[in-house]
């Protein structure tokens, strides 16, 4: 999909207009809003991977001001099938009027072609959102345990299973940071995260997009 086509799909989500996503849709699908609680962004930087494979753990260039922020999933409803298409980091309640790709450190967008862009990688059909901060903790703690894998997380995401996705707001042991992990769309991929910002230029949320919903839609 081209950038133009991404952007205007997450203003069409953002203004709550996402009905409009499955206007050509054979099957009975609408969009559900779903909070998933707080996050606590201690330094501000935010890195977006997935937490039960990590292979990402540097943060997005840009920063947002620490404190703690609700993340809220958007689940398409298709049929009895469930799915995280959206997952979103709101800073401010302040509309979001334009959008651009977030980027790690050294990445450059004008570098890519009219389909391409950045992206983490998902190989548990599992993604998160989690401070710079936290992701150390995280990674140390990870490798306490000799299938790289936190039993705890597991057990969380498992625990809120419902046909077809999970979800967990996870605060690691002995601090006050924590880390939201939520299923991908349809499972392994590479997903991108976007930056938006409202009318005053200032940043208002980021957005990773599970590319749940095609061109055609």
């Amino acid at each position: 999909m081209g950038m133009d086509k991404q952007i205007n799909k997450l203003k069409l989500l953002r203004a709550g207009e996402s009905e409009k996503f499955f206007i050509n849709s054979k099957f009975h699908e609408k969009m559900e809003e779903q909070s998933l609680g707080l996050l606590n962004l201690p330094t501000g930087k935010i890195v977006a991977n997935d937490p039960l494979c990590i292979y990402e753990t540097e943060s997005f260039e840009k920063a947002v001001k620490p404190g703690q922020y609700p993340v809220i999933l958007y689940v398409q409803h298709i049929e009895d099938d469930r799915r995280v298409a959206f997952a979103e980091i709101r800073f401010t309640e302040n509309p979001p009027v334009r959008f651009e790709l977030a980027l790690i450190k050294g990445q450059d967008a004008e570098k890519l072609g009219e389909d391409e862009y950045y992206g983490y990688g998902v190989d548990s059909g599992t993604g998160g959102f989690m401070d710079e901060l936290t992701c150390g903790e995280f990674v140390t703690l990870v490798g306490t345990f000799d299938d790289g894998m936190l039993p705890e997380l597991e057990k969380a995401l498992d625990y809120s299973y419902v046909y077809t996705y999970s979800t967990a707001n996870y605060k690691l042991p002995g601090t006050d940071n924590n880390l939201t992990a939520f299923s991908s769309g349809y499972g392994d991929g590479c997903y991108a995260s976007y930056w938006g910002y409202d009318k005053n230029h200032e940043l208002c949320c980021l957005i990773t997009d599970f590319d749940t919903i095609d061109d055609e839609e």
